[in-house]
């Protein structure tokens, strides 16, 4: 499981995270909420985040879990 959270207050603000993603290979997993994406690739062990349409409203810490 991964996941991607906006930080407020010291809390973490979940924004997408992986379980329920579409497999899009046998090694590789991808969650998609709203502007935000997460890639999971099991075999090059290598998670991506892409967060889109970002404004300034979008400035703060941001966490992987």
């Amino acid at each position: 499981k991964k996941a991607w959270c906006r930080v407020r207050d010291r809390q973490c603000e979940l924004l997408v995270e992986t379980i329920g993603g579409q497999p899009q290979h046998s090694y590789t997993v991808e969650a998609r909420k709203g502007t935000v994406t997460i890639v999971d690739d099991h075999y090059n062990a290598i998670v991506t985040i892409t967060m889109t349409n970002l404004q300034a409203e979008d400035s703060g810490t941001y966490s992987c879990a």
